[in-house]
């Protein structure tokens, strides 16, 4: 299985380094709450206050139906920003889900698109892929171009999901 690696399934500690669509992303934040664990990875050298591409895990030891959590992200996101466009995909076959978005903070400071992957862990609870893309200056030529990057991502996102690099 794919996800063996963050699932714990082989009692080894979680990647220090994730490699998604050609990118090494390092751990830059872990932390969550009882009802989630949340490991964050971004470019070398960038910071979480202005980073250009995020990879997350998020594990939810409690949660075992990837389309409810899955709707529930649309949700808040339209309620946070009824603006934002979103898609959901379901594949019957795996049970997985996938969720991508675009959305921006109210000051419009930058536009972000994010794809979310959900899939029931062996053993229970369910585990969350997260790659994001951000953009802080020309917005308009991001979205403009977004398109093509868009089915790339989710296709990959798809097949292959968040790798652990080499160390």
């Amino acid at each position: 299985m794919a996800l063996a690696w963050a699932l714990h399934a082989d009692g080894q500690a979680p990647p220090k380094r994730l490699a998604f669509d050609g990118q090494i992303l390092v751990l830059a934040w872990q932390g969550g709450n009882p009802g989630e664990t949340v490991r964050e990875y971004i470019p070398p050298g960038e910071k979480l206050e202005s980073w250009t591409k995020l990879a997350s895990i998020r594990e939810y030891p409690k949660l075992d139906d990837p389309r409810a959590v899955a709707a529930n992200l649309v949700r808040a996101l339209k309620q946070q920003n009824p603006a934002a466009q979103s898609a959901m995909v379901e594949n019957p076959a795996t049970g997985e889900v996938i969720v991508d978005f675009v959305t921006w903070p109210a000051d419009q400071k930058f536009v972000e698109f994010n794809l979310f992957k959900y899939a029931r862990k062996p053993g229970g609870g369910l585990v969350a892929q997260q790659y994001a893309l951000r953009e802080y200056q020309d917005t308009t030529g991001f979205l403009r171009s977004l398109r093509p990057v868009r089915e790339r991502l989710v296709g990959l996102m798809a097949k292959e999901g968040l790798r652990p690099a080499p160390e």
